[in-house]
């Protein structure tokens, strides 16, 4: 069923069928299609859009919102994500199982974890309020999923695009805080938590100019000044009365605290910064240096992990930082690794119980200086003649790891 309605009322998951043109409006190229990012929408009204028409039969019906909102106090509610959460609480499996047999629900889990993060940001600018429970639900997914095999997500959370790091960052940083508490030994309410916070962590970037966030050049004292009120911004979006951890209210509101008092907002030191808040600003950074920026590029895990082990005698606490790269792999799925028999292989999987000895996937002659056929290699496997050297740097190689992912992450 096609409606016309307000620019105003436009909102992600809708399907524009067409735009309603007017004198004063350039219009844009593209006239139709799933709004899937709300800078399209912004985009809409900077040109001078007043009116769209939508098709309710592909996507969202303004009126479902509007009565959703009066209902539950204007409490984010999609029928979409309700169903995909459906599907995730149907899967209540915490046994170990290969890495193959998790994919698919690894990528549900993924998909729709991110799809909550951009729906709740499109649902503050809004005017409306977050959903808890879609995040406590997420949390409990990737929690069962980390237990049933925690290469999976690692994996997912590689495959980036540049224009959702907010959304995807969330959801990776979830991702790598689940596998740190759980490692750490804390218990699965805890850990919960911690994920639960680490989706939450980075909303109130919302509030903050989009521009300031992702400019390519260094900012001024004002201007880093106004990016710093994110983290209040953030603490203050959480509901009224909502029932969110004391855990995940610390990585919300110590994420940017630093050990040595140098963070912010409150430059908190030492033990003064909570274990979460401490944990979570090593997670939080780690997956900043080892992600694609529209303004920065990735650099290796190793060179990440070298990055932290640098920092930990100031910014961050140094027990934490070494239980942190051994919770990652002494060769973090994904990275690069050297043989002893001259070729490189990329990680694939972690072998529990065999931290030096993971699955990889040899794909380079170093003698040769050629790429060989990609073979699997389980170094964990007694008739396994090869072992790991060293880690190796990519880009020293010309090598885009991204390329030799599993096989299972290129099925659509």
């Amino acid at each position: 069923m096609l409606k016309q309605i307000s620019i105003s009322d436009l909102m992600v998951d809708m399907y524009v069928a067409d735009i309603v043109e007017t004198s004063s409006c350039q219009m844009p190229k593209r006239r139709k299609g799933m709004i899937r990012d709300s800078r399209i929408i912004s985009k809409f009204i900077e040109v001078g859009v007043e009116r769209v028409v939508i098709d309710t039969a592909k996507g969202l019906d303004v009126s479902a919102i509007e009565s959703a909102n009066d209902e539950h106090n204007k409490a984010l509610i999609d029928t979409a994500l309700e169903e995909k959460l459906d599907v995730l609480k149907g899967n209540l499996s915490s046994e170990y199982q290969d890495l193959s047999l998790e994919w698919g629900s690894a990528k549900e889990i993924f998909r729709t974890s991110t799809k909550i993060v951009l729906q709740s940001v499109s649902a503050i600018q809004e005017g409306g309020t977050l959903n808890q429970r879609y995040f406590d639900e997420a949390s409990k997914a990737i929690s069962r999923s980390i237990m049933r095999n925690r290469d999976a997500l690692t994996w997912l959370g590689k495959l980036r695009h540049e224009r959702s790091y907010l959304f995807e960052h969330s959801v990776n940083t979830a991702t790598l805080m689940g596998i740190f508490a759980r490692e750490s030994g804390l218990s699965l309410t805890q850990t919960e938590a911690c994920i639960t916070g680490a989706l939450l962590h980075d909303l109130g970037q919302v509030k903050i100019e989009a521009e300031l966030l992702e400019r390519m050049g260094p900012v001024t004292e004002p201007e880093f000044e106004e990016i710093k009120k994110h983290v209040e911004l953030g603490e203050s979006l959480l509901p009224e009365g909502a029932d969110i951890s004391s855990i995940a209210r610390s990585i919300i509101g110590e994420h940017h605290e630093r050990y040595d008092g140098s963070g912010y907002p409150n430059g908190l030191k030492g033990k003064e910064i909570s274990i979460y808040g401490r944990m979570f600003a090593i997670v939080d950074t780690y997956d900043a240096l080892t992600n694609n920026r529209g303004y920065k590029k990735a650099v290796p895990s190793s060179q990440g992990m070298r990055t932290l082990l640098e920092l930990s005698k100031t910014q961050y606490d140094e027990v934490l930082v070494h239980q942190f790269i051994k919770c990652m792999g002494i060769y973090p799925t994904g990275s690069l690794a050297r043989l002893d028999s001259g070729l490189l292989a990329v990680v694939i999987a972690q072998n529990p119980g065999h931290p030096l000895k993971p699955l990889v996937k040899a794909v380079y002659n170093t003698v040769t200086s050629s790429y060989v056929k990609p073979e699997l290699m389980d170094l964990a496997r007694t008739d396994c003649p090869v072992k790991i050297h060293s880690y190796e740097d990519p880009k020293n190689h010309g090598i885009d790891v991204d390329e030799f992912m599993p096989d299972e992450l290129l099925e659509d």
